[in-house]
């Protein structure tokens, strides 16, 4: 804490919010610097490929993440398209985190390219949070050669905005006095959590920025976003104080798959989703963790991304459970998705499995097919993930395929295809909309201390990293 003019205590932003500027892109650069200025793309070149991260050149041209290659050829005819190559990426991104463990001992990382970090306990050695910021970006840049970005505050929302702000290759810490000045004229989706049916139902009572958002009243913010209106009054209002969450090295664990042809059997859908919310579990079980909440994502063939998410009161690792939830989703959204293209299953909200009563809310029936899981675990340790599976995943008649048993396999697995694009997702190659880089002007002030007297400006961008 230092002190103000009125001599009362001083909120230090403690907490910053590093994200890796276009990573996998960047590295393709810095490996094979004949590419740089040029529009490179990381991701699958066949017809079904998906662009997982572009350079900055390739943004300019209107190219972004998860779009189509198909599109982004159509966009830069002199696209350069290089095919992922995860291990190297998860290197680099173990040379990153080593940086930073080198500096502050408080660390979160949330994905391949991106962490929190509570500097508070590393001021005494290095000085205040935007001289650590200063110090880590550039450790990063000479000793790896990546662009980073740096947002900070008193609460690891902000700071994910902040960082967002000062993208790309820059620094924006925000002091905690300014913290409602600075989000308010930023569009309300650029509050993490608020995806585009939210912020269409704030928009229809005249909502659009974050200040806006502040003077709703409570009981109407409450029906048009649900349990988590208390949530975002908090984050609009600057008085959301959130530090670093539990230490969970994967926050999610799931999977995905693109098929070459477009699957229009409504009941092969629902299969197949079955025998990934299986596999999903799976991982859970051999991770150790337990999820609260699972994920069902669904493409259509035109590029249109449906996300739909159920969360449990009792986190689990069960098969039979995590398979209830997903199908339960596919029928609600079938109607509206008569073609797929894409579907994945992933559970998020982990928690360590140890000590906490996983089968609590199953039935002595579903004791039993725990039981079964755990013996499929070990056959599948012993002969492969995709050993065996459930007959209820075929189709009537159906033999399982060689190489493609009932169980698809893991994300990395050669089963139908995996998607044209990393497993390791970083932030710049998430499909939430709200999750998409920002390539518009920066803020100002985006390389050091928010100034006095900024002027943002309205509508400037919603997304939030990359």
């Amino acid at each position: 804490m230092g002190a103000r003019d009125d001599g009362t205590a001083e909120e230090i932003p403690g907490i910053l919010h590093l994200d890796m500027d276009a990573f996998f892109a960047s590295i393709e650069v810095r490996d094979d610097p004949s590419l740089r200025g040029l529009p490179v793309v990381v991701g699958g070149a066949g017809a079904r490929g998906v662009v997982a991260a572009a350079s900055y050149p390739a943004r300019s041209r209107g190219i972004r993440s998860a779009m189509p290659m198909a599109s982004a050829r159509r966009l830069a005819p002199d696209l350069v398209i290089v095919p992922p190559r995860i291990d190297h990426y998860r290197t680099v991104s173990r040379q990153v985190m080593g940086i930073l463990g080198d500096v502050v001992a408080d660390i979160e990382q949330i994905s391949v390219d991106e962490a929190f970090l509570d500097v508070r306990g590393a001021r005494r050695l290095f000085g205040e949070p935007e001289q650590i910021a200063d110090l880590l970006r550039r450790r990063i840049r000479e000793e790896l050669g990546l662009p980073s970005s740096v947002g900070g505050s008193v609460s690891r929302a902000v700071a994910k905005i902040a960082s967002a702000r000062a993208k790309p290759d820059g620094m924006l810490i925000v002091p905690a006095a300014r913290t409602a000045e600075f989000l308010a004229p930023l569009p309300v989706g650029a509050i993490s959590g608020i995806g585009p049916k939210a912020q269409a139902s704030l928009e229809r009572l005249g909502v659009r920025t974050i200040g806006q958002l502040r003077e709703i009243p409570p009981a109407t913010l409450a029906r048009a976003l649900g349990p988590r209106a208390r949530e975002v009054a908090r984050l609009a209002d600057g008085s959301d104080r959130t530090g670093l969450g539990r230490r969970v090295k994967d926050r999610s664990l799931g999977t995905e798959r693109t098929w070459d042809e477009d699957l229009t059997d409504h009941e092969e859908v629902r299969r197949r989703i079955t025998v990934m919310a299986d596999d999903v579990a799976s991982q859970l079980r051999r991770a150790g963790f337990v999820g609260r909440t699972v994920v069902l994502k669904l493409r259509a063939p035109d590029g249109t991304t449906i996300t739909r998410s159920s969360t449990l009161d009792q986190p689990t690792a069960s098969g039979e459970r995590l398979r209830e939830l997903v199908v339960a989703l596919w029928e609600r959204e079938r109607p509206s998705m008569p073609r797929v293209r894409l579907a994945g299953v992933r559970a998020t909200h982990l928690e360590p499995s140890a000590g906490i009563a996983v089968q609590s809310e199953l039935t002595a029936r579903s004791a039993g097919w725990s039981d079964l899981e755990a013996a499929m675990d070990r056959a599948r340790d012993r002969f492969g993930s995709s050993s065996l599976g459930r007959g209820s995943t075929l189709a009537p008649g159906r033999p399982a395929p060689r190489g493609d048993s009932a169980v698809d396999g893991p994300a990395d697995g050669p089963v139908d295809r995996a998607v044209d694009g990393p497993v390791d997702t970083p932030a710049d190659a998430r499909a939430d909309p709200s999750a998409e880089a920002s390539d518009g002007p920066r803020g100002p002030g985006a390389d050091g201390l928010f100034p006095a007297g900024w002027g943002m400006p309205h509508g400037d961008s919603s997304h939030i990293s990359g």
